[in-house]
C-alpha cells in the first residue's frame, strides 16, 4: 500500500498541495484529474521522490519514502512522465537505465511490448543508435522508449503523467496499446486530461488548488453531480461537437 498523508508542498509563495491524503491499494488504478496548476504533477513527482513533502509523509508498506534507498524505491516504482527523460546515449542504454544488468534480448522484448522495436531495428545502428547523434525521435517515439524502460523495470507501482499528451494520432494509438500491456497487474497512479481514459479507474480523485475535493468511481462521482460530473459532461459535449464538426 502506498499512503500519502497530510502532504503539503509549495513553490516559493505558491502552495501547490494542501494537506493531501491518498491511498493507493495494490493492483488498483487511481486517476488524478483537475485543471492545470491543481497540483497533479507535483503529487506525482513527490511519489516518484524527485522531491520530498514539506509537511506530511508518503510511505510505501508503512515505511516513509525518505527512509527507503533510491535503488530499493525504483525497484518498486516506475514512471512514464510527459517528459520521457531520455539521455544522450544509445537507445539500448536509455531503455536499460531501468535495469543495468538487462540483456539485449530482454531489452528488445520490452521494446516490442512498447511498440517501438520495429522502428529501432530500422535505424542503421539499431539499438546502438545514439540519441541526438545518430538519430532523433518524435515525441511519441520517445514516449514509447520511456514505456519500454518501464516495462523492463517491471516495478509493481507505476506513475503515469499524461503519457499521450504530445503524441500524434498514430503514436497515440501505439502508446495506448503499449500502456494497456504495461498496466496489467500494477498499482497505478494515472494523471490525465482526457476523461475517456479514467472512467474505468478504481478511484478517481479531483484536485483543485492543491486539495482533493472529490473522490470515488466514475459512477459514484456522476451521481454526486459535482465537479467531476460537470467536467465529464463538458468533455462529452466537446467530443460530440468535434464529431459533429466532421
Amino acid at each position: 500500500v502506498l499512503q500519502v498523508k497530510d502532504v503539503t508542498y509549495s513553490y516559493g509563495d505558491t502552495q501547490a498541495l494542501k494537506g493531501v491524503n491518498l491511498t493507493l491499494n495494490p493492483n488498483t488504478i487511481t486517476a488524478l484529474i483537475g485543471p492545470s496548476g491543481s497540483g497533479k504533477s507535483t503529487l506525482a513527482t513527490l511519489i516518484a521522490r524527485f522531491d520530498d513533502p514539506q509537511n506530511g509523509s508518503i510511505s510505501l508498506g508503512g515505511v516513509d519514502l525518505r527512509n527507503i534507498s533510491s535503488q530499493t524505491l525504483y525497484d518498486k516504482i516506475a514512471f512514464v512522465l510527459q517528459d520521457p527523460m531520455l539521455i544522450n546515449a544509445s537507445i539500448q542504454r536509455n531503455i536499460s537505465l531501468a535495469r543495468q544488468d538487462a540483456t539485449i534480448d530482454e531489452i528488445r522484448k520490452a521494446a516490442k511490448i512498447a511498440q517501438i522495436d520495429d522502428l529501432i531495428m530500422s535505424l542503421p545502428k539499431g539499438y546502438d543508435s545514439v540519441l541526438g547523434t545518430d538519430c532523433s525521435l518524435s515525441g511519441g517515439e520517445s514516449q514509447r522508449v520511456s514505456i519500454a524502460r518501464a516495462v523492463l523495470a517491471d516495478a509493481p507501482i507505476l506513475i503515469m503523467d499524461e503519457a499521450t499528451a504530445f503524441a500524434d494520432a498514430e503514436n497515440e494509438h501505439l502508446i495506448q496499446k503499449a500502456l494497456d500491456e504495461l498496466l496489467r497487474g500494477k498499482t497505478v497512479l494515472m494523471i490525465a486530461h482526457r476523461l475517456s481514459t479514467v472512467v474505468h479507474a478504481d478511484q478517481i480523485c479531483v484536485l483543485e488548488r492543491g486539495t482533493i475535493v472529490e473522490r470515488g468511481t466514475h459512477n459514484e462521482l456522476l451521481k454526486l453531480d459535482g465537479v467531476y460530473a460537470h467536467m465529464f459532461h463538458e468533455y462529452q459535449n466537446s467530443i460530440s461537437w468535434r464529431i459533429g464538426g466532421k
